[in-house]
């Protein structure tokens, strides 16, 4: 095998992928803050279905409206997953 053979190079050159997400895997304020008060909304809505109340099953569903709500706020301000990808770069050789 020569040299020649190992390079992969496109006749319009070649450009490295972008580079992978951050990588704080969705551990944000705005993630935890929604998915804890998604929950508490879930279990208050559940205990209002065991126990025949549908003001509780109202309630809950009002946690998970307001959860869904203060998650969107939260990354709004800034406190959530960041959007920036870089763009390809050229690769080197």
């Amino acid at each position: 095998m020569t040299d020649r053979d190992l390079r992969l190079v496109s006749p319009g050159g070649d450009r490295l992928p972008p580079a992978p997400a951050h990588h704080n895997e969705g551990k944000t304020v705005a993630g935890w803050t929604t998915n804890w008060l998604l929950i508490v909304g879930a279990v208050i809505v559940g205990v209002g279905m065991i126990l025949p109340t549908m003001t509780l099953v109202y309630v809950g569903g009002g946690v998970i409206v307001l959860a869904l709500l203060i998650g969107a706020l939260l990354k709004a301000v800034g406190r959530g997953q960041p959007r920036r990808t870089p763009a390809a770069e050229p690769a080197d050789g």
